[in-house]
């Protein structure tokens, strides 16, 4: 399996030639906010399916993929693993995005007998959710801090949750997104001791 970052929270998985993406944002869908899935055109390719934690503009716009299938996690939340596109389930847990802020949805996804968990925009994590979620071989977690966890509540909330990996998303980049304070060296001062897989935008990773 293939996972390519997007920037954000948005990742790309591929198993088998069947492509998914999570999280896609809208270009310029809020000030400080510079990152453009039209960057990225080789990855959008063939997108089959979509699936999105929570809706708002910089983690739900399902537009440029007309014809694919989408998932809305935060709809599905609690009906179990569901069939998605060929090769991978999906299932959706309740997770709170902070006060205000509407709700959200942790997925769980499934390909090639791996798990891979997307926090989405994890304020805090319900002890029911952590527990469907413990043990995963590569957790998708927000480190940039405001709207998510911050970079050490992200590595507590790591270590608690004991995956084989994590990959750091949602920080704060120079010239690209400037929506949270944090940035991932912030995280990685903190993640000692954690598997941390970081992944350029726009880069690839076999799994």
């Amino acid at each position: 399996m293939k996972i390519t970052y997007l920037g954000h929270s948005c990742f790309v998985l591929e198993s088998n030639n069947h492509k998914m993406i999570i999280d896609p944002y809208q270009g310029g869908a809020f000030e400080g906010f510079g990152f453009n899935l039209n960057d990225f055109p080789d990855a959008l390719k063939g997108i089959e399916g979509v699936a999105i934690t929570h809706h708002h503009a910089d983690h739900d716009y399902v537009e440029p993929f007309k014809g694919a299938k989408v998932f809305d996690g935060v709809k599905n939340i609690g009906k179990g693993k569901q069939e998605f596109i060929p090769g991978f389930t999906i299932s959706s847990y309740r997770t709170d995005h902070g006060p205000g802020r509407g709700d959200c949805s942790a997925l769980l996804i499934e390909a090639e007998g791996k798990k891979i968990a997307h926090l989405g925009d994890t304020y805090s994590l319900p002890a029911d959710t952590s527990l469907a979620l413990t043990g995963v071989d590569f957790l998708m977690i927000p480190v940039g801090g405001r709207f998510t966890v911050s970079p050490e509540e992200a590595s507590q909330l790591s270590r608690s949750l004991s995956p084989a990996h994590v990959i750091p998303m949602h920080y704060a980049v120079k010239g690209k997104s400037s929506l949270v304070p944090y940035s991932l060296d912030d995280f990685l001062k903190v993640s000692s001791g954690l598997s941390v897989l970081v992944m350029k935008v726009g880069s690839t990773r076999e799994i």
